[in-house]
């Protein structure tokens, strides 16, 4: 803008904006002084400053003067973005995996868990039989064969075959013997449950015993049986001191286990 313009232009606008305005009465002015303004504004450009036109490119060709680099990796770029999402689908799955296995470990262990304590249980309840006669007796004890006793001779002597004669474990002073026949045998086949003092068999002979003895035979389905109360006169002391007077106690040959069972009951 050459020195005369911007005289004009500082005029005008003392014309407009001084104390003195008075450009609002006077509409060319208001028109010179707004194109005045536009154009400090946005200044002409000189013809030579202008930019030259650079080379058209094909859009359709730039991709060939490309960084054959760069152009790897813009094409490569979706294959890496599939790998990693290939990759954390399969830590994910063998995580699960992983995690499925130790469930079914633990699963698995845990059946063998209760699969055992049932059959345990099963066992236990198949071997804590009811009493024979229904009258509420608790079983207390399972007593297994002796092989290391020796059977009074009188015993072996009523027994048809020697080898038939079985012992079973001491129970507080009494001894049981299991014979094919005995004292309190009617004759008929069947094992014959005898009950005695070991005390009383340390002085029995061949065909004498000097102490008492208790004793029942099997008949038909019945099992050889017999009891007695713990208190009864003659008994050991360790056994009336092992339970209460008047407690009932009964000796049940189990045939099928080679063992004799004791129910207590009061």
């Amino acid at each position: 803008m050459g020195a005369t313009r911007d005289d004009e232009l500082r005029g005008l606008r003392a014309r407009a904006y001084g104390p003195n305005a008075d450009i609002r009465l006077d509409l060319q002015a208001q028109a010179r002084l707004h194109e005045l303004e536009d154009t400090g504004r946005h200044p002409a450009q000189p013809p030579e400053a202008a930019t030259a036109p650079g080379p058209i490119i094909d859009p359709v060709d730039s991709t060939d003067e490309q960084d054959p680099h760069l152009v790897n990796e813009v094409e490569q770029r979706p294959s890496y973005e599939l790998w990693r999402r290939l990759a954390r689908l399969a830590l994910a799955v063998r995580g699960r995996l992983a995690h499925a296995r130790r469930s079914s470990v633990l699963l698995g262990l845990g059946l063998v868990v209760i699969a055992s304590v049932t059959v345990s249980a099963l066992v236990l309840v198949e071997r804590v039989q009811p009493d024979p006669l229904q009258v509420g007796a608790d079983q207390i004890a399972r007593l297994s064969i002796d092989s290391g006793y020796q059977v009074p001779g009188f015993l072996r002597n009523i027994a048809t075959e020697s080898d038939s004669v079985l012992a079973f474990d001491e129970f507080y002073g009494l001894r049981a013997v299991i014979a094919d026949a005995g004292w309190f045998s009617s004759g008929g086949e069947g094992e014959c449950l005898t009950i005695f003092l070991v005390a009383d068999a340390e002085n029995a002979g061949s065909d004498s015993f000097p102490g008492q003895i208790r004793g029942g035979c099997a008949a038909g389905p019945f099992p050889a049986m017999t009891q007695l109360l713990a208190d009864d006169e003659g008994l050991p002391e360790e056994l009336r001191s092992a339970f209460p007077a008047s407690t009932g106690l009964q000796f049940v040959y189990d045939r099928e286990n080679q063992e004799v069972l004791i129910f207590a009951g009061e």
